[in-house]
């Protein structure tokens, strides 16, 4: 690091948030890279990226975390290296061990924040001290499709609260969220496959979270006809079946919702892989 760049690390206003992301073998160097050039680039920058490493990862991705170690824009860059890959739920935990910052900007290591949105973010903690998590809506892009699509939700709590009931509205990257308020329900859990994300919001809800979104896109998500595959499948369905028991359990699903919704996904998670990227595009705009 150049002696300007210690002098502006060392100037540089705290914000109290930190990034907490996670990369793994089947990342590319190429994404790890865009991504975390969208972080560096922020119009405020948050005091740390928690980088963690799923299990091994190829040395393309190395040189990529050592490029950015030596970066002096921005924040300062932490490493939690897992010996073996436990999976998202899992490593996110073992990265918010790491967190020490007021604030917990997710982020995955293939999308690409907008220069603003933490500036934005925090401009609406700031205003509303009431709120524990804020996001924004998103675009999701992907190298197999020239349009984007566009992941809206609505923006109060109340109407996130209920939109919540019947499906995931909210993008898990683009959340803003108070450090104490994740650590008070334990994190992450694994409970249920691919819907760590889902399982959080509501048992975030459940304890009293105020949720936001900002209506606007502050993150561009990739996508791919493969990740939506996986989202398609008996084992996907039996898990979607078990979260949204244990949402009937807590209170947050009614009888007749849970009902509702196991036949709805049943329907969805079976459908063929082209019929449920149909879906997801009637899901967005």
């Amino acid at each position: 690091m150049s002696y300007s760049d210690q002098v502006k690390a060392a100037t540089r206003q705290k914000t109290g948030v930190n990034v907490l992301m996670s990369t793994h073998k089947a990342e590319t160097a190429d994404h790890l890279a865009e991504s975390l050039e969208s972080l560096y680039a922020q119009t405020v920058a948050p005091d740390r990226i928690v980088l963690v490493l799923d299990g091994e990862v190829d040395a393309g991705q190395h040189d990529v975390i050592a490029r950015f170690g030596m970066d002096g824009r921005g924040p300062d860059l932490t490493i939690v290296a897992l010996p073996t890959n436990g999976g998202l739920a899992h490593a996110l935990n073992a990265g918010l061990a790491y967190c020490d910052g007021d604030l917990v900007m997710r982020m995955d290591s293939d999308d690409v924040c907008l220069p603003d949105r933490l500036a934005l973010q925090l401009s609406y903690f700031a205003e509303h001290p009431e709120a524990d998590l804020i996001s924004s809506w998103a675009s999701e892009f992907s190298e197999a499709e020239t349009q984007e699509r566009l992941k809206v939700s609505p923006t109060e709590h109340e109407a996130l609260a209920m939109a919540m009931r019947w499906r995931n509205v909210i993008a898990h990257s683009a959340i803003l969220v108070r450090t104490s308020a994740l650590k008070r329900i334990g994190g992450y859990r694994a409970d249920f496959g691919l819907l760590e994300d889902y399982d959080l919001y509501v048992r975030l809800i459940n304890s009293g979270a105020r949720f936001h979104v900002i209506p606007k896109v502050l993150l561009r998500i990739r996508t791919s006809m493969a990740q939506r595959g996986r989202r398609g499948n008996f084992a996907y369905l039996r898990n979607e079946i078990r979260f949204r028991a244990e949402c009937l359990r807590t209170g947050f699903l009614t009888r007749s919702q849970f009902v509702a919704t196991v036949c709805l996904y049943a329907g969805f998670r079976l459908a063929g892989p082209v019929l449920r990227n149909r879906f997801y595009g009637l899901a967005r705009t």
